[in-house]
């Protein structure tokens, strides 16, 4: 009979760099809320999918993100921040339902934080509540968020708004057209 296999639990990492600047990296993977208070670039990025994507502050962003903030990701080509980035998040909540953000897995370093997130929403349509995935990589410099990389499931999110076909990624896996 074979020993089933357990995992530590998950430890502060210091890096070479880090230490040397005298500065730690955090990991908590799966995440700990508390864990906040000593992962300040994730407070940063707490405050982000709270204010601006849950409560819909969209005052927010120009206090989050500056001018130069460089955007990757699926809404990348339609926001710039500060001038329209706003009109995308009000774009994207208009279609959902309330929006309650988690992250699962955190990792922090110098000046970059990685989120693993789960979102969940409804169709305002019929109230029936779904989840999404994702991932965002950011940099925050003096508090604010300087550089940001985003994945979501929009495949899944246009799905269960019946915007897209059911196991719309399995047809165009296919080679078929979305008809």
């Amino acid at each position: 009979m074979t020993q089933p296999l357990t995992k530590p639990a998950p430890e502060t990492l210091i890096t070479r760099r880090a230490a040397a600047s005298g500065s730690h990296t955090a990991m908590a993977a799966p995440f700990d809320p508390a864990s906040m208070a000593e992962m300040p670039l994730t407070r940063v990025l707490h405050y982000w999918f709270d204010e601006v994507w849950g409560k819909g502050n969209l005052d927010a962003v120009p206090e989050i993100m500056g001018r130069n903030t460089l955007i990757s990701g699926a809404v990348s080509a339609l926001a710039e921040p500060e001038s329209d980035y706003g009109e995308v998040v009000a774009a994207l909540r208009n279609l959902l339902g309330p929006i309650k953000v988690t992250f699962t897995h955190v990792m922090e370093t110098d000046e970059w934080v990685s989120v693993r997130l789960v979102a969940a929403t409804s169709n305002p349509r019929d109230g029936e509540p779904f989840e999404i995935t994702g991932q965002v990589m950011a940099r925050v410099q003096n508090g604010r968020i300087t550089e940001m990389h985003s994945n979501m499931d929009y495949f899944l999110m246009f799905e269960k708004l019946g915007q897209l076909p059911a196991e719309a990624m399995a047809i165009c896996l296919t080679g078929e057209r979305l008809r």
